[in-house]
């Protein structure tokens, strides 16, 4: 049970880590492109930690933006989650 758990923190690192950021990155690209932003513009959308670029630059409300939001709300539950493995790691405890 308790490797259970600890497989689960490993593949929220996993997720969090990789899948998450290539995949809002892949976000903030299209949309830079999608909306012609000049490029100041998008590269404050693109390397703007916390998709705070995104917020302040992207107005417009449609099916993909509100489909950002809710991934940014994914990945960060499931980097809240990864975090856990992180603290255990290096606490070093030994709960088994």
């Amino acid at each position: 049970m308790f490797s259970t758990l600890i497989m689960i923190f490993v593949y929220a690192f996993y997720i969090s880590f990789i899948v998450g950021t290539l995949t809002l990155l892949a976000f903030r690209v299209y949309f830079s492109y999608q909306i012609h932003l000049d490029w100041k513009n998008a590269l404050f959308v693109l390397f703007t930690p916390c998709s705070i670029g995104f917020y302040l630059t992207i107005k417009e409300r449609n099916k993909l933006t509100t489909l950002y939001r809710n991934l940014v709300v994914f990945f960060f539950v499931v980097t809240f989650i990864a975090s856990i493995l992180v603290l255990y790691m290096h606490l070093g405890l030994d709960i088994i």
